[in-house]
């Protein structure tokens, strides 16, 4: 069948269809000039965008965007007509016709598109049948190695009976080093680095795995806070550890100092491999903010504030109350942490922004018809711009979704303030995990009530709706993100120590390597991405093809990390 090529797109190949897009072939049979408008979506409250100018009785075909449903108008007259959305699919064709009769049609299907789905059913195929293998090997070899063993004593038993006045021979006593270590912690960790490898890589383009463009929650959006999140959890562990050795407070605060400072220099360095240009780094726009200096500085303030509020003894005498006393213990840390968490709420409803409404958490531009284009991101945004200045993200000054708007930084300082609360959860759970050590169903119990109570709070600021009062919103770090996060935190958390530390049944492979050197990883996924044979370029790039070299990225990570685990090789800073 011969190719049909209107205006660059092909009705039976996608050949000249790139990755995420689909054809729109429109018939105009009005007697009149008519003007095509279109928007994303995703825009809240937006104005269409001039699209295509339409002669009378013509037609046109068009690239159009799947990533995001668009909605569609034309103008008659400076009248707006056939207001429609639609959801196109991969490599599609579709039509639309206009009459002065029928107004509009609905949006028809010329030639099918492409399952953009398939790799990723192929590749959770793949790793399940792997995954089932090496169990099942695994079990098999131990099976054998049991038989072997039992077969070679009854053979010594038959050949080499003991004389009568020789003692059986005793083997040897092997005193064995019981791990206290909490499995489920680390594999936590190692979830949360390798799906953020994976998502820094690209994630096969898919949108789920690539942070939602302002409001909602994706994978990708998740990665942060369940890092902040588990990282709260090690604080008990590591300062509980420090206090049974005698190490004074002071000291403590000095060392948790020490490592925020690492954190931020290491983060300072990364921000430099991003901004690099080929005549070296422009230190007047080097961005300050970023993600390892968020958890450096959060890490710091929710340490401080344990270390100096910490009792060395636990009070169990509370009565009817002593259900909640994991949270009496701590009612000063709470207070402190409630109180920021207030802090940042009264700056974000309260401090006049110019030209701003109060309690603005949208990204500006053409949203509400461009009527705060500038106000992007709120008190948030205007603290991060009149402190940072050029020193803040830049890359999102085109936004794909809502236009030009002014540089915002997801991890600026009322972030950093509002991302408090993801680490302080943590603690909260460390606590539980300690308050309730031999009580493993009082601790499920309580891990899963936090959850249900996070995520009714946030249901209940984000109204249950993408543009509520206080939206989830990873980029504002907004405080129904925040417990929502918090919320999915508490419950995988719950299920891996459950399975991995309570019944035993898995071990936290491979997860478990990489959450073992997860800063290591964090920094050598950097250093190393696009550089071969972790990545390479891809002529004509698929979901397939992404999604494969992705994974393959990953992987090699994985393997990284199962070296260094074997070795008991454990980088920390």
């Amino acid at each position: 069948m011969a190719l049909i090529n209107i205006n660059g797109c092909e009705i039976n190949a996608n050949k000249s269809l790139n990755m995420d897009e689909a054809c729109l072939s429109i018939v105009n049979k009005i007697n009149e000039s008519i003007s095509l408008y279109s928007i994303v979506d995703e825009c809240n409250v937006c104005d269409g965008l001039l699209w295509k100018h339409l002669t009378p009785n013509s037609n046109t075909s068009l690239v159009v965007s799947t990533r995001y449903p668009l909605h569609m108008y034309y103008t008659k007259q400076n009248q707006q007509l056939c207001h429609t959305t639609f959801k196109f699919q991969e490599y599609g064709h579709y039509g639309w016709n206009f009459s002065d009769t029928e107004i509009c049609s609905n949006i028809y299907q010329l030639v099918g598109p492409i399952n953009s789905y398939l790799p990723l059913l192929a590749a959770f195929m793949i790793f399940t049948i792997a995954s089932i293998v090496i169990v099942t090997t695994k079990f098999m070899i131990k099976i054998f190695k049991r038989f072997v063993s039992r077969s070679s004593i009854d053979e010594t038993n038959d050949t080499s009976p003991l004389q009568e006045s020789d003692p059986p021979l005793q083997p040897p006593m092997r005193i064995t080093r019981v791990s206290t270590r909490i499995k489920s912690i680390d594999t936590f960790r190692g979830i949360s680095i390798l799906l953020m490898i994976f998502v820094n890589n690209g994630g096969g383009k898919y949108v789920f795995f690539n942070h939602a463009p302002w409001n909602g929650l994706t994978f990708a959006d998740l990665v942060l806070p369940w890092f902040a999140w588990i990282m709260g959890v090690t604080i008990v562990l590591s300062l509980r550890s420090h206090i049974r050795l005698s190490i004074s407070r002071s000291r403590i605060i000095l060392m948790s100092f020490k490592r925020t400072l690492i954190f931020i220099l290491l983060g300072l360095i990364i921000n430099g491999l991003s901004d690099k240009c080929h005549d070296g780094i422009n230190l007047s726009e080097l961005r300050y903010p970023g993600i390892l200096q968020l958890l450096g500085i959060t890490y710091f303030i929710c340490s401080t504030i344990e270390i100096i509020s910490m009792k060395a003894q636990r009070n169990f005498q509370y009565g009817r109350f002593a259900f909640l006393q994991d949270i009496l213990d701590a009612w000063i840390q709470w207070l402190i942490i409630l109180a920021l968490t207030a802090t940042h709420l009264l700056i974000t409803f309260l401090l006049p922004v110019p030209g701003c409404p109060s309690g603005y958490f949208g990204p500006g531009g053409y949203e509400f018809h461009k009527k705060y284009a500038n106000c992007t991101g709120g008190a948030a945004g205007y603290i991060d711009r009149m402190i940072f200045g050029n020193h803040i993200y830049m890359k999102s000054v085109n936004n794909p979704i809502v236009g030009p708007v002014p540089p915002h930084d997801p991890e600026g300082i009322m972030n950093t303030l509002s991302a408090v609360l993801i680490v302080a959860l943590g603690v909260q759970a460390g606590r539980i995990l300690f308050s309730y050590y031999l009580h493993v169903y009082s601790k499920i119990i309580r891990w899963l009530s936090w959850a249900i109570v996070l995520g009714l709070i946030a249901g209940v600021l984000c109204d249950w709706s993408k543009e509520g009062t206080i939206p989830i919103s990873k980029n504002m770090m907004t405080l129904s993100y925040v417990l929502t996060t918090s919320c999915f935190s508490f419950i995988l958390f719950t299920v891996l120590y459950y399975l991995i530390d309570h019944l035993r049944v898995w071990n936290g492979a491979p997860f478990i390597y990489a959450g073992t050197n997860s800063i290591f990883l964090y920094m050598g996924h950097y250093f190393t991405m696009h550089a071969f044979p972790w990545a390479w370029k891809i002529i004509h790039p698929t979901h397939a093809s992404l999604l494969a070299m992705n994974i393959w990225t990953t992987a090699i990570w994985v393997l990284i990390a199962y070296g260094l685990y074997k070795q008991g090789t454990i980088i920390t800073v």
